[in-house]
């Protein structure tokens, strides 16, 4: 099966951005236009709010307010250089604003900017040293550049500041694998579940890690756990396919990978998925038929095991 089978981990709203900030004091035009863009905002009218925080800053140019609460709408609606002049813009005018530095820092992490990100959000933790959330933001930039003990570090402050954040288990349980301690992730990611026993990614992630662990049988009870919390999750899907075709049930896993093909008719990866578990339990009309479909739609590596599939008619 494609990449082994199996999705990788994923770190889920590691990175937040800081809310909608209310103004200080009400009163003035400028200040109730900001009001009024907060609350759209917070409604989704978000290129709405974005016009009414820009008539509040030609009203007063030097209202941190609303050029924070601008910076915010636009990060939402996808304008993020739009966002990190408009967080600043905050700084200069607020230089002790937590929110703005970490904000700036998620925006520059989606853009790749990992090394301004990391920058950034040491700052607001600096300003902010009790806010457990920074630690978790700043230990998944650490993450994504690699620093995994660092990253485990930040996680573990997020966790003895506020114990029960479980997204920080999560994000810790996976910088933990990524550093080789399989044990450690599994615990993490059992700690997450335990306290938010709805916790989609931290189940998905502890199944991942069980067939690292060669804990197959636990890591189809997990990707179950998963499919009946969100039902809509392919990856699970597939993975839990990958396990049952490991632990020989070809049934489980083609009745996986009917659904998966079912949901995504147009993908070749659950065709090329499907066939390569037919072939598995030997049956070579149905395997070729769902190779060929994958190859028509541009799978290449279908078209090899296809190859050698028919070869033998020849």
């Amino acid at each position: 099966m494609r990449c082994s089978g199996f999705v990788q981990g994923v770190v889920v709203l590691s990175i937040c951005l800081l809310c909608f900030v209310q103004t200080a004091m009400a009163g003035t035009s400028a200040e109730e236009l900001v009001d009024r863009g907060i609350e759209i905002g917070q409604r989704g009218d978000y290129d709405g709010a974005i016009e009414l925080f820009s008539q509040a800053l030609r009203l007063s140019p030097n209202n941190a307010e609303a050029y924070y609460n601008r910076g915010l709408a636009r990060s939402v609606i996808g304008d993020l250089n739009g966002a990190i002049d408009d967080y600043t813009q905050t700084i200069q005018r607020k230089p002790r604003s937590f929110e703005a530095y970490n904000n700036r820092g998620f925006t520059r992490a989606a853009l790749g900017r990992y090394a301004e990100a990391l920058a950034d959000i040491s700052l607001a933790i600096a300003i902010e040293p009790k806010m457990a959330q920074l630690y978790n933001n700043r230990g998944a930039v650490r993450m994504s550049m690699s620093n995994y003990r660092g990253a485990i570090a930040d996680f573990s402050s997020a966790i003895d500041l506020d114990p029960v954040l479980a997204g920080a288990y999560n994000n810790r349980g996976l910088a933990r694998g990524l550093d080789g301690d399989l044990d450690g992730s599994i615990g993490d990611f059992t700690l997450a579940v335990r306290i938010d026993p709805r916790y989609t990614v931290a189940w998905y992630n502890r199944g991942n890690a069980r067939v690292s662990k060669h804990d197959v049988q636990g890591a189809v009870e997990d990707y179950t756990k998963v499919l009946v919390l969100d039902p809509e999750m392919v990856a699970a899907r597939n993975n839990r396919a990958f396990a049952r075709l490991t632990l020989g049930d070809h049934a489980g896993a083609l009745s996986d990978l009917d659904r998966v093909v079912e949901d995504f008719p147009d993908d070749a990866t659950g065709w090329y998925n499907r066939g390569v578990v037919r072939k598995v339990a030997g049956d070579r009309l149905g395997a070729i038929a769902d190779l060929t479909r994958a190859a028509e739609l541009g799978d290449s590596l279908a078209v090899t095991v296809l190859e050698e599939l028919i070869a033998p008619e020849h």
